[in-house]
């Protein structure tokens, strides 16, 4: 599980609101490892997280877009290649459900990047954008 801790803020109201349910909703699927839940449901979850990483990013994004933001391309490129990893980790719950190998990915690869993004990525977008 994640916690929001102040160094993951950026400054960016709407943006730390934003990152504030993504790091909701990728807790509500890693708690479901501790609880009996059907495939269904898991997959119900995953795909709601799915549909707001793509909402967040995009949102980030036009605001990059819209500041004048000069690491723009490069900030919309590890986005991509999160949304490719979160589809690989999709793929793999399909085909193997909640899996200690599903569970690893998600832990490992979409939490720890996520984070990372949010303290250094973000936060140098951030600190751009209050001082534009």
């Amino acid at each position: 599980m994640i916690t929001l801790t102040k160094d993951m803020e950026i400054g960016v109201p709407k943006i730390d609101a934003q990152h504030k349910e993504l790091v909701d909703r990728l807790n509500a699927v890693t708690s479901m490892g501790a609880r009996s839940v059907t495939k269904e449901e898991t997959k119900k979850t995953l795909d709601l997280l799915g549909a707001y990483i793509i909402k967040h990013f995009g949102d980030e994004e036009a605001l990059q877009k819209q500041s004048g933001y000069p690491n723009y391309e490069a900030h919309r490129k590890q986005h991509q290649i999160y949304i490719n990893e979160f589809k690989k980790l999709k793929e793999e719950f399909e085909a193997n459900g909640t899996s200690a190998k599903f569970t690893l990915h998600l832990n490992h690869s979409m939490i720890q990047w996520i984070v990372k993004h949010i303290k250094t990525v973000d936060a140098e977008f951030g600190k751009y954008y209050r001082n534009k």
